[in-house]
């Protein structure tokens, strides 16, 4: 644990926060298959395990890295979920080198159902496909971005470190 002050460690942030993180990320995702699924259900079902799959990258390969492994006091609560599934980092990696390198596996949760969907409107349009993508980009581009940087990042003591709030 590289917490400074040990009080810090014993932090735990409440359920609604973590929550107001990860709801708005599952609602992309959800709604990111629903954009896909015209194309394919196939590919609609391969972006969702890859969606998936991207979180547990996360967890696997940046959480470690983070002073909030195996703390509460995750803003989106990946802390405590990383550290039952994935060792610690060795040695002293930085946080921001680790986060810069991995944080492109969560990128085509937010571009390929974009696209997909710009390509699908301008070929197939359909009202309930435009609905779904302005929800989609709503969501991705506006309330993601806004919680992360008014709430769940905020108050983070790793910001100054961190790629995400820069």
């Amino acid at each position: 644990m590289t917490f400074s002050d040990e009080s810090q460690a014993k932090l735990s942030l409440p359920l609604w926060l973590v929550l107001l993180d990860n709801v708005p990320t599952m609602g992309l995702i959800f709604l990111g298959t629903l954009i896909l699924a015209p194309i394919s259900l196939v590919f609609a079902g391969a972006y969702l395990v890859y969606s998936i799959f991207s979180i547990v990258w996360v967890w696997a390969k940046i959480c470690p890295a983070c002073h909030y492994y195996g703390t509460c006091a995750c803003p989106c609560g990946y802390g405590t979920i990383s550290a039952r599934f994935f060792k610690p980092s060795t040695g002293n990696q930085n946080f921001a080198a680790v986060f810069k390198r991995h944080i492109v596996v969560v990128f085509p949760n937010w571009f390929v159902p974009l696209f997909a969907g710009i390509f699908l409107l301008v070929f197939h349009f359909s009202g309930q496909l435009l609905l779904y993508f302005i929800l989609f980009t709503v969501t991705g581009f506006i309330i993601i971005p806004g919680i992360s940087k008014w709430v769940g990042c905020r108050n983070c003591t790793n910001k100054a470190n961190c790629p995400w709030m820069k």
